[in-house]
């Protein structure tokens, strides 16, 4: 992975569990100007279905073979992530099919959640079905920051010359891209749980949708933009369940502060779920993506000045 992305991935099966249901996914290309896409997935094999993990692992391998087979192609396709969208929906509905085939030749019942995030200059698509979460933290400019100035002049002047994003002092948000397909989260939306009752209730784990159960599926699709100083959070709801979205946010800052480093930070955040008395498997991936296209200067001046090279 070239200097341009800063990733992090960890998993840990949790404190009770002797097997590890979740799996995931990190894969990456380039385009014929040198412009890379990448695609980070996590998916957490129901625990209260037999065989999980062969699950999890089979929804990873679908979107595996998916990129292996059609990425390249669709780079050189318009409207790139409208299409990713739509063939990663349909793969969703593929592998619903495939899990419930398996689970009638086996004769034991599968599922599992499956969040995608696949990012390319400045855009993301998400995909997504159950209740592992992605997360976009924008506002935060410390961890680009940082880069620049650890950077030497060669890589900072390759990055700048394509790289215009504004950083200018904010307070930090975490934004939740996706909804959880839970019973619970319908509470939520219905005004009859608060976002804490929710998340300490006993009936947090029941889904209302996941892959491998239900005949049809409807993934969440959603596209958007995304800055360089942003990072963005994909995990299993092992590692979610344990902490408020505000205690996610903080935890986030604390440790990018100390660290700087976030495959550092996602060893750090494993440990310290496990030393919480994690229950159930915790995966989680951090990703930034220091390039955003933009031909304009203006951003660059900006970015020039902040660094004290202006």
């Amino acid at each position: 992975m070239s200097k341009k992305w800063q990733t992090g991935k960890a998993s840990h099966q949790g404190t009770r569990k002797n097997t590890n249901e979740d799996s995931y996914l990190h894969r990456q290309a380039e385009d014929s100007e040198g412009n890379e896409i990448a695609m980070f997935a996590v998916a957490d094999g129901m625990g209260g279905y037999e065989v999980g993990d062969t699950a999890s692992k089979l929804a990873i391998s679908f979107f595996e073979k998916w990129w292996d087979k059609r990425i390249l192609k669709l780079l050189k396709k318009r409207d790139i992530m409208e299409r990713i969208a739509r063939e990663g929906a349909s793969t969703m509905k593929q592998i619903n099919a495939s899990i419930k085939a398996t689970s009638l030749h086996t004769r034991k019942k599968m599922g599992t959640t499956l969040s995608l995030l696949i990012m390319y200059k400045g855009k993301y698509v998400v995909i997504h079905v159950g209740d592992s979460r992605i997360y976009q933290m924008r506002g935060w400019n410390y961890g680009l920051q940082q880069y620049f100035h650890q950077a030497d002049q060669q890589d900072l002047a390759s990055i700048l010359q394509e790289q215009s994003t504004e950083i200018l002092e904010s307070n930090p948000e975490l934004v939740k891209l996706t909804e959880d397909h839970s019973w619970v989260e319908r509470q939520v939306t219905d005004g009859i749980l608060s976002e804490e009752d929710a998340r300490n209730h006993p009936k947090r784990n029941v889904l209302t949708q996941c892959l491998g159960i239900e005949d049809e599926v409807n993934p969440q699709i959603q596209i958007g933009d995304y800055q360089s100083s942003d990072m963005f959070l994909v995990c299993s709801d092992g590692f979610h369940s344990l902490f408020s979205n505000e205690e996610i946010l903080t935890m986030l800052i604390n440790l990018e502060k100390e660290y700087t480093n976030l495959q550092m930070m996602c060893e750090y955040l494993i440990n310290f779920c496990n030393f919480s008395k994690a229950e159930d498997n915790i995966t989680l991936m951090l990703i930034r993506n220091l390039y955003v296209e933009n031909p304009e200067t203006k951003g660059k001046h900006k970015l020039l000045s902040l660094l004290g090279m202006k």
